[in-house]
This record gives C-alpha cells, sequence and structure tokens, in this order.
C-alpha cells in the first residue's frame, strides 16, 4: 500500500527499515510529546519487533502509522496513519503523526494526515476517526484545528490529560 502527495510518500512498513525506525526511536521530535519510553528501541531487534508489529496490523486491519519519505530525496521523516485505539473505555480509530524534530514546521504532518484521512473514510470507508495530543502540544492542536477535527474533550491518556478531537465522513468530504 502506498500513499503519495505532492511532496511526501507513505508505505507500508518493511523489515528492512530498522535503520529508520531507530532514527525515529532516539529523535527527540518523535518522542517529545510521547509517555518515556513508549518508542524507545536500544538494538535493531527491538526495533525488528515494532515493524512486524506494525505490518501485522496492517495484514489484519489494513491500518498502521506508516512511515513517511520525502518524495524528492527518498528521506525518512516520521509516521502517520491510523490504529486503533482505546478512548474511556470505547473503541476508536485514532489518527496519529509524529515526525523528526528537523521536519516540524514544514506542514508534512498536516500533508501526511490528509492523505491518510483520505485513506481512511475513502478506501477503509470509516465513518469516524479521532485524533488526540497533550495541550501543551500546540503544533498538533493547530494540525488538527487545520484538517478540520472537532474538539470533544479532555480525557486521560497514559495518565495524562489529553484533548480529544473527532473527525466525521461527512465534516471530511466538505
Amino acid at each position: 500500500m502506498i500513499l503519495e502527495t505532492e511532496r511526501l510518500i507513505l508505505r507500508n512498513w518493511r523489515e528492512s527499515d530498522v535503520d529508520c525506525y531507530m532514527a525515529l526511536a532516539h529523535d527527540i521530535g518523535y518522542n517529545c510529546f510521547s509517555p518515556p519510553g513508549a518508542y524507545l528501541v536500544h538494538d535493531a531487534e527491538g526495533a525488528r519487533r515494532q515493524i512486524r508489529r506494525r505490518m501485522a496490523l496492517f495484514e489484519q486491519r489494513q491500518m498502521a502509522k506508516f512511515p513517511i519519505f520525502l518524495r524528492d530525496t527518498g528521506e525518512f521523516i516520521g509516521t502517520c496513519g491510523l490504529e486503533p485505539a482505546e478512548v474511556e473505555g470505547q473503541s476508536e480509530i485514532e489518527l496519529g503523526y509524529r515526525l523528526c524534530l528537523k521536519y516540524w514546521g514544514s506542514g508534512y504532518a498536516t500533508e501526511a494526515a490528509t492523505a491518510v484521512l483520505r485513506y481512511g473514510f475513502g478506501d477503509l470507508n470509516l465513518r469516524k476517526i479521532v485524533a488526540f495530543t497533550v495541550q501543551q502540544n500546540r503544533a498538533s492542536v493547530k494540525i488538527l484545528q487545520k484538517l478540520g477535527f472537532r474538539y470533544e474533550r479532555e480525557f486521560l491518556h497514559a495518565g495524562l490529560p489529553h484533548r480529544l478531537y473527532e473527525m466525521t465522513r461527512a465534516r471530511f468530504a466538505k
């Protein structure tokens, strides 16, 4: 599966993407708003386990947090995609995006998320997609607003207060 935008390529994970996963696992931009150690791997085998987990999710549900590459250079810049998530006991499909720090502020997260939303509402025929972030992550809040997500409420996730946003297929189609 490949999603393409004007500047980006999002595709399935491959076992050969170990270096990409290791790069993001140790990038401060990728991890600064994550629960401590959530994405950290210490070696190539740990990266392979995480990649296999993401590959299995795609096989089962046709969704994952896909690696993002710059179209012009092939450089790996982060991840964006859909995954099942539990929000206050409710099963949801979550949009998530995380970029390595040096790619922040270039519009890549919004561009990748738009392609993923198209995929989710089109190919997967989802009716609703949620996203959440800590309120301190102002850049993420701004991206969600720009994409047209509607703020729903505050809730606790991973022991921290988060802001929950929602996008419906009808709202995205407008």
